[in-house]
C-alpha cells in the first residue's frame, strides 16, 4: 500500500511515524529537507510547499498513492480569514488532484470539535455545525468537498474531529505545557476558568487511530476522536502538582474559583469504537508523565 502524509513534522504527525511499519511505501510532503531515522521504514520526502504545489501534484501523479492522510494546516494558532481562507485553497487543491488526477482511494482528514460549536455536553456526528469562526467556516468547506467527490468518485473520505490533542511536541502556548511551566518555575498559573472542562486525548492515540482507518475499509464519514471523558482545567493543574511532587496549593485555588465554567464538553465516541475498533489507549495520567 502506497500512503501519502502531510504535515508530517507537526505536533500530530511527528507522533505518527512510530506506527507506520505497515506501509509499502511512504511519501511525506515536506516544506525542508527531512531526517528520516525510523529504520525499516520506506520513506520517499516530496520537498515543497501546497502554497506552489505544480512539481508536488506532478508527482502525486506519478506516484499514485492509495491512501492519503492530510494533516497540514499553516499558521495555528492563527483562525483568521486570511490564513484560513489559504488553508480551504490548498487544502481543497491537494484533494481534487489526489482524487481526480491520482486515484487515491481513500482520503483522511482532520477536523475539529471547534465545528460543534457546543460548551456543554456529548458532541455526537450527527448533530449540525455551528459557524462561528472563519476556522470552522474553512474546514465545514473541505469537508463538503470532500463528501462531494468521495460519492462522485467512489472514493473513502474520512473526516476526523479531534478534540483536545495533548502530549510531546505541542505548542508551548496550549494549555498544559504553559501549566507544567508555570509549576516548574513554581509560579501560578494565570488560568481565566479553572472550572472549564475539556476531552484531552493523548497524542499517540490518535495517531493509532489515524492508521488503523488508513488500513481498514470503513464508511465515509465524520468520526470523533476523543475519550469520552471530560476534565477540568484545575484537575489537571493537581495531577501535574502530584507528578512534580508539590504541594497542590494552587489546583486548590483554582478548584475554589468563583468564576463560573463556560465549557464542559467531550466526545461520544461511540461511533469510532464500533467502526474502528479503537479505544484510546493512554490514561490522563500517564499522558501527562510522559
Amino acid at each position: 500500500m502506497k500512503i501519502f502524509l502531510t504535515g508530517m513534522t507537526g505536533f500530530i504527525g511527528s507522533s505518527l511515524w512510530k506506527h507506520l511499519a505497515g506501509f509499502d511505501e511512504i511519501y511525506v510532503l515536506a516544506r525542508k529537507p527531512l531526517e528520516i531515522k525510523m529504520q525499516g521504514l520506506n520513506v520517499k520526502v516530496l520537498q515543497g510547499d501546497l502554497s506552489a504545489p505544480a512539481g508536488i501534484f506532478d508527482e502525486l501523479k506519478r506516484i499514485r498513492p492509495d491512501v492519503c492522510i492530510h494533516l497540514a494546516w499553516k499558521g495555528i494558532p492563527d483562525f483568521g480569514y486570511e490564513m484560513s481562507l489559504k488553508n480551504l485553497q490548498q487544502s481543497s487543491a491537494l484533494l481534487r488532484c489526489l482524487v481526480e488526477e491520482c486515484g487515491c482511494k481513500k482520503i483522511i482528514m482532520a477536523g475539529s470539535c471547534f465545528e460543534y460549536g457546543k460548551n456543554v455536553g456529548p458532541c455526537h456526528e450527527d448533530e449540525g455545525i455551528v459557524l462561528n469562526s472563519y476556522f470552522v467556516w474553512a474546514k465545514n468547506a473541505l469537508y463538503n468537498l470532500g463528501t462531494i467527490l468521495a460519492s462522485k468518485y467512489n472514493v473513502s473520505f474520512i473526516w476526523f474531529r479531534f478534540f483536545y490533542v495533548y502530549g510531546p511536541g505541542q505548542r508551548s502556548g496550549s494549555l498544559i505545557p504553559s501549566l507544567a511551566a508555570s509549576l516548574i518555575k513554581k509560579d501560578r498559573p494565570l488560568v481565566k476558568t479553572p472550572l472549564n472542562a475539556n476531552d484531552f486525548i493523548y497524542v499517540d492515540d490518535i495517531a493509532q487511530a489515524l492508521v488503523i482507518a488508513a488500513q481498514k475499509d470503513i464508511p465515509t464519514g465524520i468520526y470523533n476522536l476523543g475519550t469520552g471523558i471530560s476534565v477540568p482545567v484545575w484537575k489537571i493543574c493537581e495531577m501535574l502538582e502530584n507528578d512534580m511532587g508539590l504541594s497542590t496549593d494552587f489546583s486548590g485555588e483554582m478548584k475554589c474559583s468563583k468564576v463560573p465554567a463556560t465549557a464542559n464538553f467531550w466526545a461520544d465516541t461511540s461511533k469510532v469504537k464500533t467502526t474502528l475498533a479503537w479505544d484510546p489507549k493512554t490514561s490522563l495520567e500517564s499522558g501527562l508523565k510522559q
